[in-house]
């Protein structure tokens, strides 16, 4: 009897669990319908990142000009990494395009969730008709806080914004338009230039390193452009080999690449001259360090075109570095007078607007509380960096010797960041994941490597 008892209560417990199961959305369910509930937006969900629990591939529906919500729209691509609905979430409003697996330094140290969106007008996240005037700063944090807003009706733990490069400067840009949609941001190598051809930049280049360093950096140049014909078959060959076109001819390919070898030289490299060829150098050896420091792939046609809202908006809004020449002016043939400008959108008037960054500065200087910014001594773009003068409590540390991929971890007081960030966010930094990031986003480096940009 006992033994019926208990193959009946056995039989109602597996009832009940089951019953359960049927009537009770796991948690799993709950998440996706919560984020299928957010208003305008289409979701997919794909392999989970390393250290995330789910990952969701998600583009969400926004006006093309944020003052007329009712006109034309387009998707705005954006992921979604998961670990769990209470816990800190890490905003990353790109300058580019976005990925999965990009995943930002300070995302592990809060053992956080994270969110990274494609900038307007790039690739994921273009309106069917490109109206350049709405590729603007202030129509892009627009997007970022729509986007904050949303999901914080699912996320509700702390906010933070990260971002490295142009990356940097959009986290900076939102906070400018809406300071309260984070908590803090870290921006990382993110300059803040004042004009088209800012010449702090030239002063930076004509001072860092040895008056020797220099004179070497220029010698190459000349030795390239001097024997270019022996050197632009193996651009022809590198460029053809991953199926790049190059409309404006190789001799100005060449010219532009070697125009930007020093700015690329300082930005991307260890800083050592001791590995620039000399003039006796095969064309072989010249050519290899060409293409390892400053690269030709960003003027094949595909690539600066993929750029395009970047060269817009930096000859009209937040200014860019000139190409210096005047020690290879007897040298340029194709491009006497290189400017990036050239690649900006074919018949689109760039005016460019002085006010803007002058405003960033006066907010940053004045209001702009709780921001890191983290750069490079080694890197030009550092010539750029926001002077502070006290009025907040943001912290600029600039690394001797680091270059663009400067991390909290190579800093030589790495604490006085976590510190930081523990006190503005009343958490503790996990820095036992100190080193365990991903590499430096594709996306964000100074060009985008063709086998990288057609997958």
């Amino acid at each position: 009897m006992v033994k019926k008892y208990r193959i009946i209560l056995l039989i109602v417990v597996v009832f009940l669990s089951c019953t359960k199961n049927v009537s009770e959305p796991s948690d799993v369910d709950d998440l996706l319908k919560k984020l299928q509930a957010l208003a305008g937006i289409t979701i997919t969900e794909i392999a989970a990142t390393a250290g995330f629990e789910r990952t969701f591939e998600i583009d969400i529906l926004q006006p093309v000009d944020h003052q007329n919500p009712n006109g034309p729209q387009f998707y705005q691509r954006l992921y979604l990494n998961h670990i769990d609905e209470t816990f800190p979430m890490v905003f990353v409003p790109s300058g580019y395009t976005s990925n999965a697996t990009s995943i930002e330094e300070i995302t592990p140290l809060l053992n956080a969730n994270q969110i990274r969106v494609t900038h307007r007008y790039f690739i994921g996240a273009q309106p069917q008709s490109l109206e350049w005037r709405y590729c603007n700063i202030e129509q892009s944090a627009d997007d970022h806080h729509h986007i904050v807003t949303l999901f914080k009706t699912i996320y509700t733990g702390i906010w933070v914004s990260s971002g490295r490069s142009k990356n940097g400067m959009t986290a900076f840009f939102h906070r400018r338009y809406y300071p309260d949609d984070v908590i803090a941001t870290l921006a990382f190598v993110a300059p803040l230039p004042f004009d088209t051809a800012d010449v702090r930049f030239d002063q930076f280049l004509e001072n860092i390193g040895t008056e020797e360093n220099r004179n070497t950096i220029k010698q190459f140049q000349r030795t390239v452009l001097k024997r270019r014909d022996e050197i632009i078959p193996f651009i022809q060959t590198y460029l053809d080999g991953r199926g790049l076109h190059y409309s404006m001819g190789l001799d100005a390919v060449l010219e532009y690449t070697v125009c930007e070898y020093p700015f690329a030289f300082w930005q991307t490299g260890p800083g050592d001259c001791s590995e620039i060829p000399d003039s006796l150098a095969s064309a072989q050896i010249l050519y290899s360090h060409l293409e390892l420091r400053s690269g030709t792939e960003l003027f094949a046609d595909e690539i600066h075109q993929f750029y395009q809202p970047l060269w817009y908006q930096a000859y009209t809004q937040f200014g860019y570095y000139r190409l210096i020449t005047e020690h290879l002016a007897d040298l340029l043939e194709a491009v006497p007078h290189p400017s990036y400008s050239k690649f900006a959108p074919p018949g689109v008037p760039l005016i460019y607007d002085s006010q803007f960054s002058q405003d960033i500065l006066n907010w940053i200087q004045n209001e702009g509380n709780n921001i890191i910014f983290i750069h490079g001594g080694q890197d030009p773009w550092s010539a750029a960096a926001v002077e502070l003068t006290g009025q907040t409590n943001a912290l600029k540390i600039i690394q001797p010797g680091a270059n663009h991929s400067v991390r909290i971890s190579d800093l030589d007081n790495p604490q006085e960041v976590y510190n930081t960030l523990e006190a503005w966010l009343g958490v503790q930094i996990d820095v036992t994941k100190a080193t365990h990031v991903s590499d430096l986003d594709r996306e964000t480096s100074w060009y985008i490597k063709s086998e990288d940009f057609f997958k």
